[in-house]
Parts: C-alpha cells; sequence; structure tokens
C-alpha cells in the first residue's frame, strides 16, 4: 500500500520527488497523464504542468489531480512545489493550490508550507526563503536567477507575504519560527497552528534536515480522519519522509550512455545557458530551435530539424537542441510568450522519434514547465528512478508502451545541475 503520495506541479520537480524517495529505498512511481495509479508501491505521484498555468486551467488541472490522489489511502500527501517557490498570482499560484487543497479535503485546517531543501542549499529563517547561486546564498528577491525569472520573478523573500498575494482571502498566513526546534515548543507550536479554524496554511522554517525530519514526524502524526496529512513543499520534504521509513539504501547504479546523447530544451534559465555552452564548448553538435517554430511548427521546419540532429547522432555525435540560450536570447526575449505546451510537445516529439528510430538509448530533458508536455509526447505514462545521479537532476526510465522504452532518461529543471551535468551524463564520450 502507498504511504506517501504526491502531486506535482511541473514534472522535472516531481523526477527530484522520485529521487529523493528513491534513495533512501522507497519504491516510488510517478503517473504521467490520465493513467490508473498504482498502489502496490511505497510512494505515487503524479505530475502536470500547473506551474506554468492560470486561471481556469491551472483549476482544472490542480483539482483533477488531486481528485485522483484522493482515492488512494495515504498517511501523507506533498503538493509538491519548487524550493525557489517559482509562482505568482496568475502563474502557478501556490496560493490557488492551497486553496485547492481545501476544497478537495475540507475538514483538514491549515495546511504547513514548508518549501526547505537544505541539500540544495533551499533555506527558509523566520519565514524568509534563501536559495543558493553559484558559492553564495541569497535572499529570494535578491537571488540573480529567481529575482530576473522570465515567468515568476520573485520580488519578496517572506513567503507569507508572497502567499497573502496569492490567496483569495489576502490573509497573511501564520509561522512557525525556528527557535521552536530548540526550545521544547515545536510541538505546542505545530499543534496550535494546525488547530487554527480561520488559517489556510502556515510557513514553517528549516535549515537543516533534522527540521524538516521534526516536520515529517508531525505530519505522519496528524491524518485527518480518512483523509491524508498534507503539507507544501519541495522534494526536502520526501526526503525527510523517507527518512522517517529507515528503509536500507538501492544498490547504486552507475550506467553510463551506450551511445550518442540527445538534450532536448526548453528551459530560459541562465543555469541551462551554461550546461549547453559547456557541452558546447566539448564538441557537442548545437541545432538551435528556429524562432518561427516557437509558435507554430510547419512540415518543413520540423523535417529540417529532424534531419539535423538525425544525421548528428547517426556520426556517433552528442546532440543539443534548444529552444533558447538563457532569456536574453531573441528567439525568446524578442517574440510574445511561448507556450509551455507548444514546445514541450515539439522537443518531445523529436526525441522519441529519435528513440523509435534507434539513433539515441540516452535523452536528456530540461525544463520545468515544458517536461510534462514533452514526456507525455514520447508516451510516457510511468517513471521510475534508476541512478540518483546529481542532486534534483535524476536519471529515470520509463514503462515500457513508451517511445522511449529502454531509455535512460534524465530529467533537469531550469535551475539545477552542475556546470558539466552533460559531460557527465554521456561519459564515456562515443567514439
Amino acid at each position: 500500500m502507498a504511504r506517501f503520495g504526491f502531486v506535482a506541479d511541473d514534472l522535472t520537480g516531481a523526477g527530484d520527488v522520485l529521487a529523493q524517495a528513491h534513495q533512501h529505498g522507497l519504491d516510488a512511481v510517478l503517473a504521467i497523464g490520465d493513467v490508473s495509479l498504482p498502489t502496490d508501491v511505497d510512494v505515487v505521484g503524479i505530475a502536470g504542468p500547473a506551474r506554468s498555468l492560470g486561471g481556469r486551467e491551472f483549476d482544472e488541472l490542480v483539482t483533477r489531480d488531486l481528485r485522483r490522489i484522493a482515492a488512494v489511502d495515504l498517511d501523507v500527501l506533498l503538493y509538491k512545489v519548487c524550493s525557489t517557490f517559482d509562482s505568482s498570482p496568475t502563474i502557478g499560484s501556490i496560493g490557488r493550490g492551497i486553496e485547492l487543497l481545501h476544497q478537495q479535503f475540507p475538514a483538514h485546517g491549515p495546511i504547513p508550507v514548508a518549501p526547505a531543501q537544505p541539500g540544495f542549499g533551499r533555506y527558509t529563517a523566520f519565514s524568509q526563503h534563501f536559495a543558493v547561486s553559484g558559492e553564495e546564498i541569497y535572499r529570494l528577491d535578491r537571488h540573480p536567477v529567481m529575482s530576473t525569472h522570465p515567468s515568476t520573478p520573485m520580488s519578496e523573500s517572506d513567503l507569507r507575504l508572497v502567499l497573502a498575494g496569492q490567496l483569495r482571502s489576502s490573509a497573511q498566513p501564520g509561522f512557525l519560527h525556528l527557535p521552536k526546534y530548540t526550545s521544547g515548543e515545536f510541538e505546542t507550536a505545530w499543534k496550535g497552528l494546525r488547530a487554527d479554524p480561520s488559517a489556510a496554511a502556515f510557513v514553517v522554517d528549516a535549515v537543516d534536515d533534522t527540521h524538516l525530519d521534526a516536520v515529517a514526524s508531525a505530519l505522519r502524526g496528524a491524518r485527518v480522519g480518512d483523509g491524508p496529512s498534507l503539507v507544501v513543499g519541495s522534494g526536502g520534504m520526501m526526503a525527510a519522509l523517507a527518512r522517517s521509513m529507515n528503509q536500507p539504501a538501492p544498490t547504486r547504479d552507475e550506467s553510463s550512455a551506450s551511445g550518442p546523447v540527445l538534450v532536448v530544451s526548453a528551459s530560459a534559465s541562465s543555469v541551462t545557458a551554461r550546461q549547453l555552452a559547456d557541452a558546447r564548448g566539448a564538441g557537442w553538435v548545437d541545432v538551435p530551435v528556429p524562432a518561427a517554430m516557437l509558435h507554430t511548427t510547419s512540415e518543413t521546419d520540423r523535417k529540417d530539424v529532424e534531419t539535423a540532429v538525425a544525421q548528428a547522432l547517426t556520426a556517433g555525435k552528442n546532440v543539443l537542441v534548444h529552444t533558447t540560450l538563457g532569456a536574453d536570447d531573441p528567439r525568446y526575449s524578442q517574440t510574445h510568450p511561448v507556450s509551455a505546451q507548444h514546445v514541450g510537445t515539439l522537443i518531445g516529439t523529436l526525441a522519441a522519434h529519435m528513440a523509435q528510430r534507434g539513433l539515441t538509448r540516452d535523452i536528456a530533458v530540461f525544463g520545468g514547465d515544458t517536461s510534462s508536455h514533452a514526456l507525455i509526447a514520447m508516451g510516457v505514462s510511468y517513471l521510475r528512478v534508476s541512478q540518483q545521479f546529481v542532486t534534483a537532476g535524476p536519471i529515470c526510465r520509463s514503462d515500457d508502451a513508451a517511445a522511449v522504452a529502454g531509455c535512460r532518461l534524465l530529467l533537469k529543471g531550469g535551475q539545477v545541475g552542475p556546470v558539466d551535468i552533460l559531460r557527465r551524463f554521456a561519459a564515456p564520450e562515443p567514439a
């Protein structure tokens, strides 16, 4: 029986949740699209592109996914959000997600919000959220990437104020601050916040794993009637829940690429741009997607791109296919907003065709907002982690019915991973 479940607002973030569960010995499966949910696992999850949606589309998707996961008897349900709290009142609203959680589970009461992921350089202190970039830790509103995020720029670091700006009530959530962990008052404070009938949520501080372990313990003892205990958080929260199960770690998989690697990227992050530049400097073939294809795709354009990719892969070359190289790329910055569904489907279909032709068995998908659409275009229904690889960048495998069955799939959000992640994924380089 599944003990823990999650609904993730993008696919690469869901991959991180799978990786955290896998690292601590739990059998975790992610269901993609309208497929049945397995119950003979430890962790079951659903992922969709909610982070890139707003309005009615967001409400319909999240409501559907919560209704589906509610049918599974769970101890804890994680509403998985990015550890950098990517959201706005109109796009990927975490506040609106909290309201929809209350609609599905009306008896639950205030929902804890704990996005910290210390192992990944994400911290919450006195409700202010911080994230690492390079060698420095920045407050969220001063973070060099998040403060200028192309879709959801963060102009506030106090998560209570961020949520108040997203909740329809505009009410500021409560808080559980760091001193409660060491004063012996954590349990009392937690119960008091959970019992407040007027609150939708409360923000929970955490700057190390022991803090998240305390939250996991409180969650596991806080089921409400027949429903699960709810939490809004990141992969760090799943890691804490998984640690609480005390399962043996899995055998480490050190497999490497069996041939040329194909990268399909729709990430506008400067982190991804540096990773692509590193691979390009190592001789990888560069295939930029023309700006005209970002909105409508003609059959001629599609064939031209696929031909270029196929020729390079056939020659044994690693290939980079990208829709942008950072937010300043003219393809991105000088056009009207790009549909995550269109772009994700575009790069996913390309990867599926290359796998079906047997030209690659090693595929990297970069970009949080677009990755769900890309995996759906590849025909993927279920994902499991096969290798932890790098933090928040697991290598996964799909179900046997997918176009990419048997492939190593590296799933990476825009703002994560070392600069040489692609060279590591490909090692040893194909001849």
